[in-house]
């Protein structure tokens, strides 16, 4: 395998990648921790310069303005590698200025699984389920609507995905108000299941967890199985993350036997 073919494969199983252990603001592939938050994007506190500071003063200096204020963006839940700045760099990466905040959450009554799909990058990503009593830590974006409409591009161009509203749920973000509402992208093709029950990401932390858990390496390894592929694990995650066609039979083979999303709050808005 060459180095680079090694590097792809590692970046699968690097899934959902590291994110930090704060709520932070996202200015232009920067992560920067936030200590309060306002309506108002530059009256919101950030550490940075080694001590708290207006984030309006750091804006200001790199010529950001008039970043649309709290109320008139989408909150989004992060559950996977949205809420990783590495991630978000390559996503927002193509926009000529990014800002928006990125809050650590608790969210009760679901859990985060992995998703009956595999990504452009060859990792098996994730979604929510229903799971009554569990209380997950994700996060949330805040995103304006050009922000919104690139991320988007990013999660819907596949069809893997849906996106919409979740009503009557109890989200607790940091330095927020818990709210009953925020939207959400849904694996339409729903979840990877074992003996009837989703699996959780074991990378993420769960209080009260229903579903077993597995590592990304761990639900590669299944499906290797699963799919009775032949050869080493690192060549069947590298045929993925090689060929197009075969992340789509891949998927449509897992989608076959997959677990749907089911939750009467949730209303599509975009395929």
């Amino acid at each position: 395998m060459s180095p680079t073919s090694a590097a792809a494969v590692e970046t699968a199983k690097r899934y959902p990648f590291p994110r930090p252990g704060y709520s932070f603001l996202y200015v232009d592939g920067e992560a920067l921790p936030l200590l309060s938050l306002a309506d108002s994007l530059e009256d919101a506190e950030i550490e940075a310069d080694g001590g708290p500071r207006p984030a309006g003063d750091l804006l200001r200096r790199r010529g950001i303005v008039a970043a649309s204020p709290l109320g008139r963006r989408t909150p989004v839940l992060a559950y996977g590698a949205n809420a990783a700045p590495e991630r978000l760099r390559r996503k927002f990466g193509p926009l000529a200025t990014a800002v928006f905040p990125v809050l650590r959450a608790r969210l009760h009554g679901f859990d985060i699984v992995h998703a009956a799909h595999i990504s452009s990058y060859g990792a098996v990503p994730a979604t929510i389920q229903p799971s009554p009593g569990t209380v997950c830590d994700i996060a949330v974006t805040y995103l304006d609507e050009p922000q919104l409409a690139r991320m988007h591009e990013t999660e819907l161009r596949r069809r893997t995905y849906l996106f919409g509203r979740l009503s009557g749920i109890r989200l607790e973000p940091d330095l927020l108000p818990a709210t009953d509402r925020a939207c959400s992208y849904v694996g339409d093709c729903g979840s990877i299941a074992r003996d009837g029950s989703p699996l959780a990401l074991a990378a993420i932390e769960a209080e009260r967890r229903r579903f077993h858990a597995l590592t990304q390496a761990e639900v590669q390894r299944l499906i290797h199985t699963m799919l009775a592929a032949p050869g080493p694990l690192d060549a069947f995650i590298r045929e993925a993350v090689d060929d197009e066609s075969v992340r789509r039979a891949r998927t449509a083979s897992l989608r076959e036997r997959a677990l749907p999303f089911s939750y009467a709050g949730f209303t599509p808005t975009a395929p």
